[in-house]
């Protein structure tokens, strides 16, 4: 990713004034009630907390009482607790334009958010990026932030307060890739954003990658910090975190069982290190991919038996021991879209996967049946993540 100066993340187009802060019926609902009779206190804390953010941070405008009950910790507590309980589904769509009179490539990013059962639409907006829409991707992600990288360095994003901030600049990577990995440490209350940067082409050797750490706090300054150890092989694919440990797929030919498939980063100890995948297994096309599910890594193959979606479980970090916990039969699917479903998360005993944007699919583990949720989804999507509400503070410089 090569260093460009500071771009400026231009206004959306002019729009007409905005209504009264309560305009919505269901938060005028809540405030004819609230301000009704007087009632008890750990009722009202059980009432805003299951109100979108959005409609939070307009009642925080009504008077300084409310201002005082919408920031008390056990509100935001409450809140936070049945926000992890119940995600929404995140549509992210990018559509490119010219912004006068420069006639410079922009991106607008239309953001949509819906409950799993597609009945409560929570938020509806849109962003804007100095950037050419095929320079920008979008970091997999289920919590509570969001984040993009394009060739002028990385965004994060709060959906539920629709703000979006440009993270300090990353390090110049000589090759113009990306390969990054952010994920939720939830001991620290902090996301953590790594960065790997070749910096062969200044150094005239074959590849030599640098790695950098941000961590964002709530409303505190971040800042990239390198590190000492270097990458030892090239990365594919996004980075996953499990139990403070990051995990990429290694990108060299990988051809015979027993090869190293796999580089993770210790994010205590700043060390790197490699995990041999399932015993006797290869990957001859490299399509394996990782992800996070109940809190483990694991290898998804959609490669090896026709038809199979195959989940393993890395069950024993010391001994590299996978476990093959899944076998899911994707009859239902045609076989090119294969490469394109991706599982997201664990949930009551089901696999959420995003089918190629088009679709949000249950698999049930117990009954071992898939249920197409393509219902849920209209329109045309660059990006699906699963997302949950938060007061999570970018802090603007």
């Amino acid at each position: 990713m090569k260093k460009k100066p500071p771009t400026r993340i231009p206004s959306p187009p002019s729009s007409p004034p905005p209504a009264s802060p309560l305009s919505s019926p269901r938060d005028a609902v809540v405030s004819e009630l609230l301000m009704g009779p007087s009632l008890p206190t750990d009722l009202i804390i059980n009432i805003l907390s299951r109100l979108p953010v959005k409609s939070l941070g307009k009642f925080k405008s009504v008077s300084k009482e409310w201002l005082q009950l919408i920031t008390d910790p056990h509100l935001l507590s409450a809140h936070r607790e049945l926000s992890l309980s119940n995600p929404n589904i995140v549509l992210v769509k990018k559509t490119p334009f010219l912004e006068k009179p420069l006639m410079r490539k922009c991106t607008r990013f239309d953001v949509s958010s819906l409950s799993f059962d597609g009945v409560s639409k929570n938020l509806d907006f849109s962003l804007y990026l100095n950037d050419d829409e095929n320079n920008i991707e979008m970091l997999p992600s289920k919590w509570d932030l969001i984040c993009f990288v394009s060739d002028s360095g990385f965004y994060a994003c709060n959906p539920s307060t629709q703000v979006m901030v440009k993270l300090p600049e990353a390090s110049c990577c000589t090759s113009g890739e990306v390969n990054a990995g952010m994920g939720y440490v939830k001991e620290r209350g902090e996301y953590v954003l790594v960065h790997l940067f070749d910096r062969s082409l200044d150094l005239h050797v074959d590849y030599d990658i640098g790695c950098e750490v941000l961590r964002l706090r709530d409303g505190e300054d971040c800042a990239w910090e390198v590190v000492d150890a270097n990458c030892p092989f090239v990365v594919r694919g996004w980075g996953v975190l499990v139990d403070n440990v990051f995990y990429w797929m290694i990108w060299d030919e990988y051809n015979q069982p027993g090869d190293e498939a796999i580089v993770s980063f210790d994010l205590e100890k700043e060390e790197f290190g490699t995990v041999s995948p399932p015993e006797g297994c290869f990957d001859p096309n490299g399509a394996w991919s990782l992800v996070e599910l109940g809190g483990r890594l694991c290898l998804v193959d959609s490669m090896i038996r026709p038809m199979t979606m195959d989940i393993w479980v890395l069950e024993d970090v010391e001994n590299h021991k996978w476990v093959r916990e899944y076998s899911i039969q994707m009859n239902g699917y045609t076989s090119d879209m294969l490469n394109f479903i991706v599982p997201l998360d664990y949930q009551d005993g089901k696999i959420v996967m995003d089918a190629k944007q088009e679709s949000l699919d249950y698999y049930d583990v117990k009954k071992k049946h898939i249920k197409r949720m393509d219902h849920l989804i209209a329109g045309e999507w660059n990006w699906l993540r699963l997302y949950t509400e938060s007061f999570f503070s970018l802090k603007i410089k």
